[in-house]
């Protein structure tokens, strides 16, 4: 009976052992408990490490397009201004081409307007140059002439507008008078040089095909004196 009852002791003992083993937090299977929370912290603190992480690699995305950016406004920058700069060396040699065909010491009226028309065709965009030639020209001196003109009076200036003048020596006289009187010659001071710089640039001439008389009367002298001396 006593041995019997030891071992009925024994196998309560061994019960509660096992029963307080099972209800221990270190005896909980591995996710929960405490072990779990500390998973699960990991787990939450891990998108946080990731992003800390990513953030260099995302700045330096944004400054390489940031750079591509900028490097692509310069490109259109650069190319606006070498599209304007050959406009403008167009119209430019536009404009020369215009002035070579005229002698501006010796144009008509007729050949002014012509001119300035031809230079609006060029794309020669200086307005107030284009408006002082108008001015110089054959249709302007006729309309101011009709505005002139009384109604019962036949009043005839002589002009025409065929025969030449020297636009140069005509807008010299006009800044000149204006200057005289005290008026402002701004503009006529502009257009004369312009007008100047036109002439300058007119290619000059072509020369003679043959010798000229001075170099002709050099050789001749150059033969005597060689046969001087001989």
């Amino acid at each position: 009976m006593q041995l019997a009852s030891a071992y009925t002791s024994a196998a309560l003992i061994g019960r509660t052992q096992e029963q307080q083993a099972l209800r221990s937090p270190s005896a909980l299977p591995e996710g929960n408990g405490a072990t779990g929370a500390s998973d699960n912290t990991a787990k939450i603190a891990a998108p946080t490490q990731d992003q800390k992480t990513r953030g260099p690699s995302q700045t330096g995305t944004s400054i390489a397009a940031k750079s591509a950016t900028d490097s692509t406004a310069e490109n259109a920058a650069e190319k606006t201004a070498e599209t304007a700069k050959a406009a403008a060396k167009s119209k430019t040699a536009g404009a020369n081409a215009v002035f070579a065909r005229y002698d501006l010491t010796h144009i008509s009226a007729t050949e002014v307007d012509h001119m300035t028309s031809e230079l609006k065709s060029a794309g020669f965009d200086d307005l107030g140059f284009l408006l002082g030639l108008e001015r110089q020209g054959a249709a302007y001196r006729t309309e101011m002439e009709t505005r002139a003109n009384v109604p019962g009076y036949k009043t005839d200036s002589g002009f025409d507008a065929s025969a030449p003048m020297d636009l140069l020596a005509k807008t010299r006289s006009e800044r000149d008078l204006a200057h005289r009187y005290g008026q402002t010659t701004e503009r006529l001071d502009s257009q004369l040089a312009k007008l100047e710089a036109a002439h300058m640039n007119r290619p000059s001439a072509a020369a003679p095909a043959g010798p000229s008389a001075q170099m002709a009367e050099t050789l001749v002298l150059f033969q005597a004196q060689r046969l001087w001396i001989e």
